[in-house]
């Protein structure tokens, strides 16, 4: 489970990031390494969905320091107000489509699974080149290293 956020990156949420892209890359990796054992790696990558993380955002605790540095020096506000915004939105949907998009890769047959799966529908205007560059460059890598039956 990656996200758009593995693949792109937003003002404080770098550690979110951080950890999505690490995710992406192991994903990548293991789709590499585990297909000669008849096993597929997938990654889906959702957006904003109303689910509870949006309700983890830690404020800055010492206000009083954060007020010395001026008015503009909250950005974090604002991007949690995106996340509040999107939350209290009747647009935003929840978490169906990501569980539907799983329950699709699963009953789609070994070897036929897309490796990148795009459940929110905002996000592929996004992500689309950025997804397919990456497998360019993941057939180019498997064929340098002398492995391209790796990739289909």
């Amino acid at each position: 489970m990656s996200s758009a956020a593995g693949r792109a990156c937003a003002p404080y949420l770098g550690m979110y990031s951080a950890s999505k892209f690490a995710l992406e890359a192991l994903a990548d990796t293991y789709r590499f390494e585990l297909k000669p054992f008849g096993i597929d790696s997938v990654i889906v990558e959702p957006g904003i969905h109303k689910t509870p993380i949006l309700d983890q955002f830690i404020p800055p605790e010492d206000s009083h320091a954060l007020a010395e540095y001026g008015p503009e020096s909250n950005y974090s506000a604002r991007v949690k107000s995106v996340f509040d915004g999107a939350n209290a939105s009747p647009d935003t949907p929840g978490a169906r489509e990501v569980v539907e998009a799983f329950v699709s890769l699963i009953e789609t047959p070994m070897g036929e699974r897309p490796f990148r799966t795009v459940p929110t529908v905002a996000m592929p205007p996004l992500l689309k080149d950025l997804n397919a560059i990456s497998g360019e460059i993941r057939q180019t890598l498997a064929h340098v290293f002398g492995t391209p039956e790796l990739v289909s």
